[in-house]
């Protein structure tokens, strides 16, 4: 969490150049207060913005400006807050025994005067600088302080009106937060009775979070890896199956399109899960999440993930080989999707389709021509089952993404040995699976790609 960027929230959105005007406007000599908090409100945004090393030191030489004004003895609340920016500067740097000293500061000047939620901030702050540079006791002595904090400040009421958990919730956010970051610590101890603390760190923050929020999500993921790490160890009581929910849960948060990212991390840990199962068909579900992850993982910025998520998808490969070398990883999701459930059929596909939506038109194409050039090689009663829930799912997607579904299926049954026999399947499902105008607008879609129907 990053207190000092998130202590002075503003009504719109204010540009650097507004604020380097802001700070213009204001002659130190009259006005050294108003001055300094200019300059704090620019270092802050400069250093968020940050393209080059000079950046940051732009915004630490403001920043040791504004703290030689405000200093410590006169205004510690505020020089508590210009000493964490600088702190995220000197992190940013990769001065981490710097960023270390200056948040043990801040923390020590904001404890008598700050507000509880904006001194469990630094706090969150100085436990992720020792967890940082490897010293999880102390981070956990300081997320300890946090939690307290936050904690005794929403029994008493006193942080919030209503103890309610909505998007504005900002007592739920910093008590969330400090939980999930103690648990991650805990975790780094690597002792059986710290993973198990930590799931109760990674509950307690599920529950004082808005539902929606990032940090849910993070602490849904957090608690599946937790159990998973159980699981690998051999910890009696624990199973793949404990770590699902926590992983379905934090997915339903971190969709592919709000949270690329931490979407993809949280499909990784899901085809880790489908691995350890080990049931039928779960390796299966464990490529394909696999695959999920790694399409979105870019090998310059997420080198360690995709390094990761790219030996997962390796090793599930070999594995399903063993089996059946000549079927692929296509072909092994293709057998997947026609041998499940009704539902978890209609739910690979709407994720899959999902993903493919939000492709520039070249990738939502070839992703189209993998899937449906996949099904298609399916024995033909597979072909219709899928064929069915493919259409369904595609009616309730972007026009665009439809049509290029008529293309790709068009041109995939024109190049099939079995051309006759896909056109009829395909005909049968569109009169079994859709009415009125859909029906109409498929076929329409169809037939101006060449299709006759049969």
């Amino acid at each position: 969490m990053r207190a000092g960027a998130g202590l002075h929230r503003r009504r719109r959105a204010v540009t650097i150049e507004d604020l380097e005007a802001g700070l213009a406007s204001v002659r130190l000599a009259e006005a050294p207060d108003d001055w300094a908090l200019a300059a704090y409100r620019l270092a802050v945004a400069k250093s968020e913005a940050a393209a080059r090393p000079q950046d940051i030191e732009q915004a630490l030489d403001l920043l040791d400006k504004a703290a030689r004004i405000l200093d410590a003895d006169r205004a510690p609340v505020e020089h508590s807050r210009i000493l964490t920016a600088a702190a995220n500067c000197h992190r940013a740097a990769g001065r981490a025994d710097r960023a270390l000293e200056l948040f043990r500061r801040a923390a020590e000047l904001s404890a008598p005067r700050a507000p509880a939620a904006e001194h469990a901030a630094a706090l969150i702050n100085l436990g992720l600088a020792h967890c940082e540079a490897g010293h999880p006791e102390p981070a956990i002595e300081a997320l300890d302080r946090a939690v307290s904090l936050m904690t005794d400040g929403l029994e008493t009421g006193s942080e919030t009106a209503n103890g309610g958990r909505g998007s504005d919730d900002e007592p739920g956010r910093v008590l969330g937060a400090a939980l999930i970051n103690r648990a991650q610590a805990r975790q780094s101890l690597g002792r059986d009775e710290d993973v198990r603390a930590a799931l109760d760190d990674y509950r307690s923050a599920m529950a004082a979070l808005p539902a929606s929020s990032l940090q849910a999500g993070m602490a849904a993921h957090g608690l599946g890896a937790a159990v998973l790490e159980l699981c690998r160890r051999g910890v009696s009581g624990w199973s793949a199956d404990d770590a699902f929910d926590a992983f379905e849960q934090s997915l339903s948060v971190l969709s592919h399109t709000s949270f690329p990212f931490h979407h993809a991390v949280a499909r990784h840990s899901l085809a880790l899960a489908y691995e350890m199962r080990g049931e039928p068909g779960d390796l299966a579900r464990a490529l394909n999440s696999a695959h999920a992850s790694l399409s979105v993982f870019d090998p310059r910025l997420h080198a360690v993930h995709w390094r990761t998520a790219h030996a997962t998808l390796a090793r599930l490969e070999d594995a399903l080989g063993e089996d059946d070398p000549s079927a692929g990883r296509l072909g092994h999701v293709a057998r997947l999707l026609a041998d499940t459930t009704d539902e978890e059929r209609e739910q690979l596909l709407r994720d899959r389709l999902l993903r493919a939506a939000s492709l520039p038109a070249t990738g939502a194409r070839a992703d189209l021509e993998a899937l449906i050039g996949s099904v298609a090689a399916l024995p033909r009663n597979g072909y219709r089952d899928v064929l069915r829930d493919m259409i369904g799912v595609l009616m309730e997607l972007p026009d665009q993404l439809l049509e290029t579904a008529c293309d790709v299926l068009c041109r995939v049954h024109r190049e099939h040995d079995s051309t006759d026999a896909l056109d009829e399947t395909l005909d049968s499902v569109i009169s079994e699976r859709l009415f009125g105008p859909q029906r109409v607008r498929v076929r329409d879609l169809l037939e101006a790609n060449g299709w006759v129907r049969p």
